[in-house]
């Protein structure tokens, strides 16, 4: 695969990212190609060909009041592969939609991509499109302050194991 012509591609999909013509982007991929969102939100996995990315992702990601602005600043090129670095502001239905550090790594071959996996803060994702909210986790002096009184409760109940 030459160097140039992964180049040409590459840029055909940052101008479609770019330009928030998200589907062209992602045709871009070939029929039996795959793509992988990292993480566990719902719109996480592994989706293959065309097909399963606009029957099962597409639904999952149609939560965006405005879709994200994505600004590619990096580009790294090597054979049949490149990586992206790039930014993204949006809005979800639950709020505002911020990513400080989109990743894409990106395969070539014949005349399209044989694979695209996009790396993301999912917290957004999470926040802004489902509505789920980040809480402090507890201190551990916290559990087992918890743990303390549920032992004192079972106790209280007749529950709690006695010694002889």
């Amino acid at each position: 695969m030459s160097k140039d012509k992964t180049r040409a591609l590459v840029a055909r999909f940052i101008d479609h990212l770019e330009a928030q013509r998200f589907e062209e982007a992602y045709r871009l991929l070939n029929p039996d190609g795959r793509f992988v969102m990292t993480g566990q939100t719902p719109a996480s996995g592994t989706y293959d060909g065309l097909d399963d990315i606009f029957t099962r992702l597409a639904p999952k990601l149609s939560g965006f009041t405005e879709l994200p602005k994505i600004k590619v600043s990096d580009i790294v090129i090597d054979g049949d592969k490149a990586f992206l670095r790039a930014t993204g502001v949006g809005a979800g239905a639950y709020g505002r939609y911020e990513q400080p550090y989109y990743g894409y790594f990106l395969r070539v071959e014949g005349d399209g991509f044989s694979e695209i996996v996009e790396y993301l803060d999912t917290v957004q994702l999470e926040v802004a499109l489902y509505g789920k909210a980040l809480v402090a986790a507890e201190s551990s002096e916290d559990i087992l302050k918890g743990a303390g009184r549920r032992s004192a409760r079972g106790r209280e109940a007749g529950q709690g194991r006695e010694r002889t």
